[in-house]
C-alpha cells in the first residue's frame, strides 16, 4: 500500500468519513477538506510531513505507518506482510528453535521462492554469474522472448 492507501485504510477503520479526518487534521469542514483527504488518499496530493504526522494522530496510528522518512527496507517489508496479513494471504508465523520463520502458503509465490532460491544455489556454485544473478532478479516474472 502507499502512503494515501494507507490513509484510506486508517480512516475507514476507525469509521471516519474524509470529512472527519479533514476536521481533525485543521482543514476544516465541507468539500475543501474533503477534497484535500480525497487527494492525499487516491495520491493526487502527497502530504507533507508535518500533515502527515496531524493524520497519524487523529487516526491514532504510530507516524512511521505514514511516514516517507525513517523507513528501511526491513521495515517497508515488515509492513507489506501485515498488509498482505490483513487481505487474508495465508501468512503462518512458525518458531522453530527459537527463529521464526514464515511460511506464506500460496502457490504463486512457493514456486518464486523455489526459483529465487534455485538462482541463489546456481550463483553460490558458480554457475551464473553475479550479472546474471542481477538480471535474473530485475527481469522476474518478465515473459522470455522465445
Amino acid at each position: 500500500m502507499n502512503i494515501g492507501e494507507r490513509i484510506r485504510y486508517v480512516r475507514q477503520f476507525r469509521g471516519l468519513t474524509q470529512e472527519e479526518l479533514a476536521i481533525k487534521v485543521g482543514l476544516g469542514e465541507g468539500e475543501n477538506g474533503r477534497t484535500r483527504i480525497s487527494q492525499y488518499e487516491t495520491g493526487k496530493r502527497k502530504p507533507k510531513e508535518d500533515m502527515l504526522e496531524k493524520i497519524s494522530k487523529a487516526l491514532n496510528v504510530h507516524s512511521l505507518y505514514l511516514s516517507t522518512k525513517e523507513k528501511t527496507t526491513a521495515l517497508d517489508f515488515a509492513f507489506s506482510l501485515l498488509e498482505w496479513d490483513i487481505d487474508n494471504l495465508p501468512i503462518n508465523i512458525i518458531n522453530e528453535d527459537g527463529k521464526h520463520l514464515i511460511h506464506i502458503d500460496n502457490p504463486i509465490f512457493e514456486d518464486f521462492l523455489r526459483q529465487w532460491s534455485e538462482k541463489q544455489n546456481d550463483l553460490a556454485d558458480g554457475k551464473i554469474t553475479k550479472e546474471e544473478y542481477i538480471e535474473w532478479k530485475i527481469n522476474y516474472g518478465v515473459p522470455r522472448e522465445k
